[in-house]
């Protein structure tokens, strides 16, 4: 991520908590996306029960995308998926 652009975001989250959130989930398909296409992912989840090692393989990789960008954004994100910092 830009340094620029999360020093900005730090200063606008707390008056615009949306747009941090955006950027957060933002950052985390940008992260996927260098694995996975979208096709892929659907692929994967379509045969999650046929092809379990796959998907875990998949899911390991997004929960690891999801730690990697809450570390670079220093947050935490707590069960309902609502960013705070």
């Amino acid at each position: 991520m830009n340094a620029l652009m999360l020093k900005l975001a730090k200063k606008n989250r707390e008056t615009h908590p949306q747009s941090w959130e955006e950027l957060y989930e933002d950052q985390i398909i940008r992260k996927i996306r260098k694995r996975y296409t979208v096709n892929q992912e659907l692929a994967i989840l379509r045969q999650r029960d046929t092809k379990p090692e796959e998907f875990a393989k998949y899911n390991s990789y997004i929960e690891q995308c999801k730690a990697e960008v809450k570390q670079e954004m220093e947050i935490t994100v707590d069960d309902n998926a609502e960013v705070t910092g």
